[in-house]
């Protein structure tokens, strides 16, 4: 397979196998409105060959934000700032999904005035932060935050647009069993976990329509006891692949840990994925050389590659694969 050839991701067509993983730049305004500095940045990535850009993450709601000049996508009133981004990145030849996302505990760039949901009031132990469980009409709210975001971002003209649960954000915390202790339909079971996540892209779906692509980034393993498992990230990635969502993202947490020596992360549970569903399946993470994408497509059948940290060291490294 050449890498480099046009292909189609879900419904979106591009022009090589190689993806720009969400990275945080930390460039936007302080509410949150993308800049010259962003915009340049995603016509270099463009240049320099990679085929879909996936923007940073951009925060959904008014009363939280998960870092500092973070791109936000709250309010209809963004929507002509982010027309002028996405009409530059189609001049220049590229397409781009936003991404977006509801923060927890594991992060927030003004805590001492932000509004901390949870899934349960579970201190982090990484931010010492400890979120409010959100009660029913707290879970309703975001899934329709979720689903206006989507729209702002059609209307802004975005190729596609990402849900983030991964990486410890809000809705990778109630798939996970280390911070949902919740006893209600949304806690406990697979299928209760699961539970926001379908509502969330159906939401979103109904106020897109069928037509636009919708992926997602999810984790496929907490890498430790008790926590989310493979197992339990193959159910759930089934059931969003049945339901139609366009693309899936693998992600974990095990770049907590892991060396940027290792091999991709979660290869492993990549290829069992794909085994399963005809959604096209994106790895990112570990993920470095020519070679090894070329081993990983042969070993696992992975055909897109995800990069994040190699494009923050140089916008050509796409070009430099070939």
């Amino acid at each position: 397979m050449n890498f480099f050839d046009n292909t189609t991701i879900g419904r979106i067509e591009v022009k090589n196998h190689f993806v720009r993983s969400a990275t945080y730049e930390g460039k936007a305004t302080i509410d949150g409105r993308p800049t010259d500095d962003i915009t340049k940045l995603y016509i270099d990535l463009t240049k320099g060959n990679v085929g879909t850009i996936i923007t940073s993450y951009a925060y959904i709601s008014n009363y939280e934000q998960p870092a500092e000049y973070q791109l936000g996508i709250y309010s209809d009133d963004m929507i002509e700032d982010y027309k002028k981004l996405t009409d530059e990145v189609h001049n220049s030849g590229g397409k781009i999904v936003m991404q977006i996302v509801h923060g927890s505990s594991i992060s927030q760039g003004y805590p001492e005035k932000a509004v901390i949901l949870g899934p349960s009031e579970i201190t982090h132990p990484r931010s010492n932060l400890t979120p409010r469980e959100m009660t029913k009409d707290d879970i309703e709210n975001v899934v329709s935050l979720f689903a206006s975001a989507a729209y702002r971002a059609k209307k802004a003209g975005f190729d596609g647009v990402q849900i983030h649960s991964a990486h410890g954000y809000l809705l990778s915390q109630f798939i996970s069993p280390i911070f949902n202790h919740r006893t209600d339909e949304y806690g406990g079971s697979v299928e209760n976990r699961f539970r926001i996540l379908e509502e969330v892209y159906t939401a979103m779906r109904n106020k897109v329509g069928y037509d636009y692509p919708i992926w997602i980034k999810i984790n496929s393993t907490d890498d430790v006891e008790r926590g989310l498992t493979v197992d339990e990230f193959l159910f759930m990635c089934k059931k969003l692949s049945d339901l139609g969502i366009d693309a899936i993202e693998v992600s974990g947490n095990k770049f907590l840990k892991y060396k940027e020596t290792d091999d991709a992360y979660y290869r492993e549970a990549a290829g069992k994925l794909i085994s399963l569903v005809n959604t096209d399946v994106i790895l990112t993470g570990g993920v470095r050389t020519l070679d090894q994408i070329e081993r990983l497509h042969n070993n696992h059948n992975i055909k897109f590659f995800g990069f994040s940290r190699p494009l923050l060291k140089d916008v050509n490294y796409i070009n430099n694969l070939k």
